[in-house]
């Protein structure tokens, strides 16, 4: 039997190469999905918004076990965006953190992790992405330099 674990992660950061079309969005959210052994029930759906100062694409999917959305705002350099994950299902925000890297060359983030499962929401890690250098790695000197999540529950670097 499934028991849920009400959790929320809440996002919000700077992107090198946001997505522009709805296509892309889509398929996105369906490996994202994916990644965190979710199970889409309904969209993903994802439509451009062209008002001016409020321009960039907006997604939606809903999961079995509850929602994600995002909002880009590609005005902006580097682009904006702000992003949710609530589930029943158990995951990691590095998980989260390194898709929306791989696809969209995540610059930099702040992000809170809430556990929902009482009366009262406890943030339960929270912390700040960096993107180092440029792309994923770079090269210095002989050296390897990875962009890293710093988690301010437990002080760790990810990668």
């Amino acid at each position: 039997m499934f028991v849920p674990n009400h959790l929320h992660l809440l996002v919000k950061g700077y992107i090198k190469t946001p997505p522009k079309t709805d296509k892309v969005l889509n398929i996105w959210f369906t490996q994202l999905v994916n990644n965190v052994g979710m199970k889409v029930v309904a969209g993903p759906t994802s439509v451009y918004v062209d008002e001016p100062g409020n321009e960039g694409i907006t997604g939606t999917v809903t999961l079995a076990t509850s929602h994600a959305s995002i909002h880009v705002w590609d005005a902006e350099k580097p682009a904006m965006f702000q992003f949710d994950l609530y589930s029943c299902s158990d995951y990691k925000p590095q998980q989260v953190l390194k898709h929306i890297d791989e696809w969209f060359g995540l610059e930099s983030a702040t992000w809170q992790f809430i556990d929902r499962n009482t009366d009262e929401f406890i943030v339960i890690d929270s912390g700040k992405y960096k993107k180092r250098g440029w792309g994923i790695t770079r090269r210095f000197l002989g050296k390897i330099f990875d962009s890293s999540v710093t988690s301010q529950k437990d002080g760790e670097t990810y990668k």
